[in-house]
């Protein structure tokens, strides 16, 4: 049973870890499947009394991919904040030409 966890907690971690930087959406089902099963594979080797580092690393790397993947969706989307920057400015160039014209019927 340890054995099992620890593979499929070694997929997932991983996995979680290559989805954090492509779609980062779909990266926190394997992460969690990752912390998961790496606590399993933890107690179990605690009870067993067998070494405690794969588990570990496998929670640690399941942890690593759930910040990186907390951290890209927080990350700000520049190209949409241009484009907003550039169809203000295009709306100001109008209201701008508008007044002009504006001043120049008055005169």
């Amino acid at each position: 049973m340890r054995t099992f966890c620890i593979i499929l907690g070694s997929i997932a971690a991983v996995l979680g870890f290559l989805l954090s930087f492509i779609i980062e959406s779909f990266a926190y089902i394997p992460v969690v499947l990752g912390l998961i099963l790496g606590a399993i594979a933890l107690i179990l080797s605690r009870k067993k009394g067998m070494r405690e580092s794969v588990p570990k690393l496998i929670i640690a790397l399941s942890f690593l991919a759930g910040a990186i993947t907390t951290m890209n969706l927080f990350k700000e989307n520049k190209v949409a904040d241009d484009i907003e920057q550039v169809e203000k400015e295009e709306k100001q160039k109008q209201k701008d030409i508008q007044e002009i014209e504006g001043i120049e019927g008055i005169e």
